[in-house]
């Protein structure tokens, strides 16, 4: 099956039940830092070529944290909005600015402006006493950080936030749903939405192009304006050091929007899909769908789990700072999300610089700056399809009940007879759930790949019970009776679809028993 059809194996099976998909960013942070002065190494050397003593950087740094602090009040009198500060930690800064926008509209310009105590990694000054000098350590400190929100007439409901104490990094938010709604209205695209959820649209294919296309550049520009507009000690830092923010991505989240023809249909549907979840998902799934290989170190770190939320039931698939999620959203809407907290576990083949001086391309782990986005996408859309190509395989029990009876009997090819299989026996069913593993579905299998997993699942002493010839002949039942496919020219077995649909179903009929 090539990619384009892989795409569509999820939409073209429920064609009659769906509107169309739609794919694209939701939350979008992006982190800027000085790098410079974001180590100790660095500080040391700025203070000292700005001429700045240990001793006073304590002052120096509180001299900068007021004036950050005075310009976001000269701001809040001039723009005449709220500046607020917010001495309970538990006080939600999303809802107390919904409360303003409700009453102040959606059009573009600033909201409010809030501002917490809050810990973030810094800096603080230690007197060793062994060395009897003062020395600039790392440290989390509790510090004032103010937040900058505002409506962009391009972005939607962003939030700025800036940290009044050394390094002074910025963090900047927004939706990419509510960017993605302003590019359908310049489009003319016809859309129905429901908060950060599209659940009609008039132009799928145009839309997806629409989603697709990504201005970094521009993306860039935006988060210079902002630091130009709000963060007003870089011209007193950059005296000696001219300092410019570094864009990096912290979190990203990629979401497909699967829009459903009524609530009814999909929630009949999810219904069924949540019961088939847990009892097929293994962690060579979890890790197929991250178009990774399960290997022993990360034992314990390929989670699933399942949480009642406020719209219905939220699976997550986790490993490590990689999550797929899966839930319903806007009565009719299923949403598929992928989220990355840490660009350094995607590898891709990049140019690297050796220390000899040589630049090389090989494949190296994902840099965070935000050109790096492009694969962000296509390694999020990968993961999606994978998924959606598992799932269009779980729910189709009644074509796998009407076939199963003919499963267990006895079949004749070449005046040969072929025993069944017993969905209930312990070593048909061990067979079934290797047959089913994520890596051998997308990947394919041979012989041997096959007697590995069995042997890995066979107690000691009973390492011989798997041999390759009668690997070769279970192998030669499955294709008797139309489960396993084999690549021509090739020893590579495939599971056809109506083997995923009948083993399917006889491990869960097991599992239940």
């Amino acid at each position: 099956m090539d990619k384009k059809n892989m795409e569509n194996t999820f939409i073209k099976k429920y064609e009659n039940k769906i509107f169309g998909m739609n794919s694209s960013f939701d939350r979008e942070i992006i982190s800027g830092n000085f790098i410079p002065i974001s180590y100790v190494e660095g500080l040391q050397k700025y203070l000292s070529v700005n001429g700045i003593l240990l001793k006073n950087f304590t002052c120096y740094a509180e001299g900068l944290a007021r004036k950050l602090k005075d310009n976001a009040i000269s701001i809040a009198k001039r723009e005449d909005v709220k500046y607020q500060y917010l001495n309970n930690s538990n006080t939600k800064k999303e809802e107390f600015v919904k409360a303003i926008i409700k009453e102040r509209g959606k059009q573009p310009g600033l909201v409010a402006i809030l501002s917490a105590l809050e810990i973030e990694n810094s800096f603080d000054i230690y007197r060793n006493k062994m060395k009897e000098k003062l020395e600039i350590i790392p440290r989390q400190r509790k510090c004032l950080h103010i937040y900058y929100y505002f409506i962009d007439e391009q972005l939607g409901l962003c939030h700025f936030r800036i940290q009044t104490f050394f390094p002074f990094k910025v963090q900047f938010y927004f939706n990419g749903k509510e960017k993605l709604a302003n590019d359908f209205n310049k489009a003319g695209i016809e859309y129905q939405k429901d908060d950060n959820c599209f659940t009609w649209l008039s132009d799928y294919e145009k839309a997806q192009q629409i989603a697709d296309n990504l201005d970094v550049a521009k993306l860039h520009s935006t988060l210079d304006y902002y630091v130009k507009k709000y963060v007003n000690i870089i011209e007193e830092l950059s005296r000696v050091w001219h300092l410019s923010y570094h864009w990096s991505v912290k979190q990203i989240e990629y979401a497909t929007d699967i829009m459903f023809k009524s609530e009814e249909g999909l929630n009949r549907y999810y219904n069924e899909l949540l019961k088939q979840i847990t009892l097929s998902t293994s962690p060579e799934n979890v890790m197929t769908f991250l178009g990774k290989k399960l290997k022993g170190d990360q034992a314990g770190k390929i989670q699933t789990s399942y949480k009642q939320t406020y719209f219905g039931i939220r699976v997550k698939h986790q490993n490590r700072n990689i999550i797929i999620k899966i839930y319903n959203k806007a009565g009719s809407v299923l949403r598929v999300e992928v989220t990355f907290n840490k660009a350094s576990e995607l590898r891709v083949i990049q140019e690297v610089h050796q220390k000899d001086g040589q630049t090389v391309k090989k494949l190296s782990p994902l840099k965070k700056s935000i050109y790096s986005l492009e694969h962000f996408i296509r390694f999020a859309k990968d993961s999606t399809r994978r998924y959606l190509d598992f799932l269009s395989q779980l729910d189709d029990n009644s074509k796998g009940l009407s076939e199963i009876n003919q499963f267990t009997e006895r079949k004749t090819e070449n005046n040969k007879n072929y025993k069944g299989f017993n969905p209930f026996n312990r070593e048909d069913n061990a067979v079934f759930q290797e047959l089913l593993n994520g890596l051998f579905i997308s990947n394919g299998f041979r012989n041997k790949d096959l007697k590995l997993a069995l042997l890995r699942k066979l107690p000691a002493g009973r390492a011989s019970a798997w041999t390759t010839s009668k690997i070769c002949r279970l192998l030669k039942r499955l294709r008797v009776f139309g489960l396993l496919k084999r690549l021509t020219k090739s020893y590579k077995y495939f599971l056809t679809v109506k083997g995923r649909i009948i083993l399917s179903l006889c491990v869960k009929l097991r599992e239940m028993t």
